[in-house]
């Protein structure tokens, strides 16, 4: 038989037909989830149900909650959905109504809107202590601030959501939400920390990541900087006082981090925190029993000392690779940086004279 005229063989046929397959699998499916899905009816006859949607709530909890409820058949095939549509930073929290015959998109439209009842809002802004957050929600007539903080150091909680930290200081994202009064402490630390995990595993940090680490350098960060774009800047200062031999003491001489240490809910209490007000004195600086005292320990301070923002997260995990082991304030709430300890002092200089 002439050699042209032979079959081909089955090990260079199964390749095609492979190939073939799974082109038309990959098709297939985004044609239903870009198409067909998004307009197919619930499982339901059109039965009303109410649905509590958290804040910061992810795809994979979302599809667990409207299954539960019975609102979608197919949670797996809903969150692919939010995933590849990207339609999930739409949604609000908040308590919705919706039918168990809704299409997809149908639900996303509900809950992207305005909710039945959102509850008092409340706005906690970044670089907020739980003092001043639990003070904040207290005042909103929420949650007594005491209940606040003690559901925020508490340990099983800490435990239960897997908080590194000695508190959940750091880990409650600073945002708006929406609580009802008289809500539980512990069901508004749950909230919060959800959010915070939300948006930290939206910066793709790699698994390996030091998460108590990353959060108590970015709250420093957060503590210092005026100006989002010196974020990265401030946070390259800062790892290059922890890393770089010609800067061996490894102080970060951070002054947020010694005010921190004389929070009311810090112990034990050091003694210059004795009537302090918030202006710290060279008695504050040479503290040594303050634990957060940055001027005395060496490293990051114990924990984090404020509730942190999206920019100060990413530049605590991509510092800038700057040369810079000094800066001081200078004008419009910008910073002057120093590469040498003789150019932070003429820095200083201009600084008193507010120059």
């Amino acid at each position: 038989m002439p050699a042209e005229s032979r079959p081909a063989s089955r090990w260079k046929i199964r390749p095609v037909a492979w190939a073939v397959l799974i082109v038309v699998g990959v098709l297939g499916t985004a044609y239903d989830i870009f198409y067909r899905y998004p307009d197919a009816p619930g499982p339901g006859i059109g039965q009303t149900m109410k649905v509590d949607i958290p804040p910061g709530v992810g795809p994979d909890k979302l599809s667990r909650i409207l299954d539960e409820k019975g609102i979608i058949s197919s949670p797996g095939r809903f969150r692919l959905w939010l995933r590849v549509t990207d339609r999930l930073p739409g949604v609000k929290a908040g308590l919705f109504a919706l039918d168990d015959n809704m299409t997809p998109a149908k639900i996303l439209s509900v809950i992207s809107g305005r909710p039945e009842n959102r509850g008092v809002r409340v706005t906690i802004p970044e670089g907020f202590t739980l003092g001043q957050i639990g003070k904040t929600l207290e005042d909103a007539g929420i949650v007594a601030q005491e209940n606040f903080f003690m559901a925020a150091g508490k340990g099983k909680t800490l435990t239960r959501l897997r908080i590194p930290g000695p508190s959940a200081e750091g880990f409650l994202f600073p945002d708006t939400y929406f609580f009802e009064r008289g809500t539980p402490a512990e069901d508004i630390v749950n909230a919060m920390y959800e959010n915070f995990s939300t948006r930290f595993k939206s910066l793709g940090a790699p698994a390996e990541t030091d998460l108590l680490e990353v959060v108590t350098s970015a709250s420093i960060v957060q503590a210092e900087a005026k100006i989002t774009d010196e974020m990265p800047i401030i946070a390259g200062v800062y790892r290059n006082r922890l890393t770089d031999p010609n800067f061996p003491s490894r102080l970060l001489q951070a002054d947020p981090t010694v005010a921190y240490g004389c929070e009311p809910g810090v112990v034990p209490r050091a003694p210059s925190c004795s009537g302090f007000i918030g202006k710290l004195t060279r008695k504050h600086l040479e503290d040594s029993k303050n634990q957060y005292n940055t001027y005395r320990h060496a490293g990051l301070p114990p924990g984090p000392i404020c509730a942190p923002g999206i920019a100060a997260l990413k530049a605590a995990l991509q510092p800038a690779g700057v040369p810079y082991l000094y800066f001081v304030a200078g004008k419009d709430e910008r910073h002057r940086f120093s590469k040498t300890l003789l150019e932070h002092k003429e820095a200083v200089k201009l600084y008193r004279k507010g120059l």
